[in-house]
């Protein structure tokens, strides 16, 4: 489901935080006592309960005090609630913000929105991928992730069974269509290699991967690969396992983002093997720098934040994953 000067209120629909990265035009003006110019930039993530946003908008907000000259709004929607994103943006419009950067619930119910801000003068970015009209964007690769837990599910199979009788479930969340990537590489690899997918459904919290892992365990007792579209799908899956008594050495569990808790799982060892992270540093400077691209016309407005696998096999940068937390 990712600045500076110091905040004064909360809106009823947003949080106020101050953050902001090093632009290398503004990175100077943070070292002095006075901005030329403070931006202020809006940052929407519709799944904001989600481990990897909460970590996201501290590392922006962390991030922001090295900088001075950028405001940076952080709205609170849940459980991609349009109604709730559409009113903070509406609000950001109406102030005027410098920048939006925004992963919209569903990019068409919006697109009249972008285009009134950017009517104002507002530049239009979004997050997790590049969409038809807007002035940049910011994000990861997808498909990358997809493709990084699909091809190790799939080599661990392999490995464990090489008899193939075993079964898979894979979650999704549909409305963000920009995520897509994240189920299905897993989903067309899985069909490639004959691994039976016996469920796929909408899930980005512990609760529902909980549940989802329990019913399908139920009904489909070889169930023994579990792919989430982040790291706390998979996590309720993990405790689903768990309490099925199924053997940590028999099954296979990747969460995809690199929370700090799918991190750790993964280096506790067990069913817990992979987690695709994000480089959240990066990611979140990529959000001050790319909005400031756009304002100030100086610089890219596109770019995309490399994703790797975080893997016992390589505890080093397991650990060094970890720490960017």
């Amino acid at each position: 489901m990712p600045t500076p000067v110091s905040f004064r209120g909360i809106a009823s629909s947003l949080l106020l935080l101050t953050a902001g990265m090093g632009y290398s035009s503004l990175s100077a003006a943070a070292e002095s006592t006075t901005c030329a110019k403070t931006y202020t930039i809006g940052f929407s993530h519709p799944v904001g309960e989600s481990q990897f946003a909460i970590a996201l908008k501290k590392k922006v907000a962390a991030a922001g005090e090295k900088n001075g000259c950028v405001k940076v709004l952080l709205d609170n929607t849940q459980q991609s609630n349009l109604e709730s994103q559409r009113s903070t943006l509406e609000s950001w419009v109406t102030r005027r913000v410098d920048a939006i950067v925004v992963l919209p619930v569903e990019a068409t119910a919006l697109d009249g929105l972008r285009k009134q801000a950017q009517k104002k003068g507002i530049k239009w970015l979004t997050y997790a991928g590049a969409t038809p009209g807007a002035d940049g964007s910011v994000g990861f690769d997808n498909v990358q992730s997809g493709d990084l837990v699909a091809k190790d599910a799939l080599n661990w199979v392999k490995q464990r069974y090489p008899d193939g009788k075993v079964s898979a479930a894979v979650t999704t969340l549909t409305p963000l269509k920009g995520f897509a990537g994240r189920w299905d590489e897993p989903l067309k690899q899985f069909k490639a290699a004959n691994l039976p997918v016996v469920s796929q459904q909408d899930c980005a919290t512990q609760a529902c991967g909980l549940q989802i892992a329990e019913d399908s365990l139920r009904q489909h007792p070889d169930l023994r690969v579990f792919i989430g579209i982040n790291d706390d799908a998979a996590l309720g899956a993990l405790r689903a396992f768990k309490n099925a008594g199924i053997k940590p050495e028999d099954a296979y569990i990747a969460g995809q983002d690199g929370t700090v808790e799918g991190l750790q799982a993964v280096k506790q060892g067990g069913a817990y093997r992979a987690s695709a992270a994000i480089l959240l540093d990066d990611l979140a400077r990529s959000i001050i720098e790319n909005s400031l691209a756009a304002i100030t016309g100086k610089g890219s407005t596109n770019y995309e934040t490399p994703v790797e696998l975080g893997t016992l096999r390589n505890p080093q940068r397991l650990d060094a994953l970890i720490a960017q937390y």
